[in-house]
């Protein structure tokens, strides 16, 4: 009987954990030698760069100061997933350069950043207004890069996971009134803005760029918060289902000593 009830209690506490919601993804490190011996010197950034070399190209480097390991052409874009500052360089490990699979280190003044929703929030703070939840009733939306920039996918309500009406808190009002929420995470790092009053109108793009900040400007502000926190609650809400069965294992135990 004790044995059955152990078993039960085992699988009870591994159910449990595999309902507990984990909203952090995990942050993709490269596969580098120098990045790995530097890794608490490093900083997670994880935005999007246009290549501008003073000659045209911008060349990858194997490490800072490192050996050339190849070029790439200017208006080529890129993530750059980490920074490193050395004596008088800040640099940059970049992947995701189009259709190259070149990788490696490159100097942070070499890049153009790609004006984002980061920039787009530090540039309008003080337009920004922190509000309780706003009731929306559309349940698909277009994804933008920030209030009148780029679209791009489609985000679909997930009532499983979190609906819409619990998403948005902070919200921005454009020149032609309109109102834009903000999605930080939403099943995945989302960092994108979505028009509540028009939200599946994918041509909301007004084709004006603001001015991007030099890579000069930019460093010491790239810093992104990332997701451990969301994977340190999941893990905490782990450890009190285990910490539960392990209170019940010891009541059942109890019980027994004191039956017999």
């Amino acid at each position: 009987m004790k044995q059955k009830l152990t078993s039960l209690l085992l699988a009870l506490l591994s159910i449990l954990s595999l309902t507990v919601p984990v909203s952090a993804d995990i942050i993709w490190e490269p596969n580098d030698s120098f990045f790995e011996k530097h890794r608490d010197e490093c900083t997670y950034v994880d935005r999007r760069y246009s290549l501008a070399g003073y000659d045209g190209t911008v060349t990858i480097f194997t490490a800072p100061g490192g050996m050339g390991k190849g070029t790439l052409d200017n208006g080529t874009q890129c993530t750059i997933q980490f920074t490193w500052e050395g004596a008088d360089i800040s640099w940059g490990y970049l992947y995701g350069a189009g259709d190259s699979s070149l990788e490696g280190w490159v100097p942070m003044d070499d890049l153009s950043l790609i004006y984002d929703s980061q920039q787009f929030i530090q540039d309008h703070a003080g337009e920004l207004t922190e509000t309780e939840l706003v009731s929306v009733d559309f349940h698909e939306a277009v994804c933008y890069r920030y209030p009148n920039g780029p679209s791009g996918t489609v985000l679909k309500e997930s009532l499983d996971y979190q609906p819409f009406n619990e998403m948005f808190s902070q919200l921005y009002t454009d020149e032609n009134g309109l109102r834009w929420g903000y999605v930080g995470y939403y099943m995945g790092w989302r960092n994108s803005w979505i028009c509540l009053d028009d939200p599946m109108n994918p041509e909301l793009n007004t084709g004006i760029v603001p001015n991007a900040p030099s890579p000069a400007q930019l460093r010491g502000s790239a810093t992104v918060t990332a997701g451990p926190p969301a994977l340190l609650i999941a893990a905490l809400s782990v450890a009190g289902v285990a910490a539960v069965t392990g209170v019940l294992l010891l009541r059942l135990k109890k019980r027994r000593i004191k039956e017999t």
